[in-house]
């Protein structure tokens, strides 16, 4: 397997698992009980964190990878993309986490969350559509050695 295969299984892996959270779990946060959700978001976010966190620092270290080994115009798309999901996870996502653990369901800090996760799914969409691209060897900036 080559290091632009590994990253598209990893990319692949969260452009599914980012849909899924934009379109069914985040919207479902709504609809859970407010006297359980407290308890319900402590133990999602606990068990979330082992599925994306090995994706986002497996991704990371791929992408860094794939740049310096095979540098062009898709590879440093994709790592800029990856760069926006970190920079959008740390900056937006985790603090409406901690406001909604800390001060229970609101239904305002669910809709930012929601509006603001559609820059990391568009981060890491387009992350992946860029390695798809990453594959045309006539696009790249630096071509290898022959």
């Amino acid at each position: 397997m080559t290091i632009l295969e590994a990253n598209r299984i990893v990319a692949f892996g969260l452009v599914v698992l980012i849909w899924m959270v934009q379109l069914v779990v985040y919207p479902a946060f709504a609809e859970i009980d407010p006297g359980r959700f407290t308890t319900w978001h402590s133990r999602y976010t606990q068990a979330i964190t082992w599925i994306v966190a090995p994706l986002m620092f497996g991704q990371t270290a791929l992408v860094v990878l794939l740049v310096y080994q095979r540098p062009g115009v898709w590879t440093v798309l994709t790592a800029l993309m990856v760069a926006v999901a970190w920079v959008t996870t740390a900056t937006l996502s985790v603090p409406c986490h901690d406001r909604l653990q800390a001060g229970g369901l609101n239904v305002e800090v669910v809709a930012r969350l929601i509006a603001t996760n559609w820059i990391r799914t568009a981060a890491w969409t387009l992350a992946f559509l860029f390695l798809a691209m990453a594959r045309i060897g006539h696009l790249t900036l630096i071509r290898p050695s022959s």
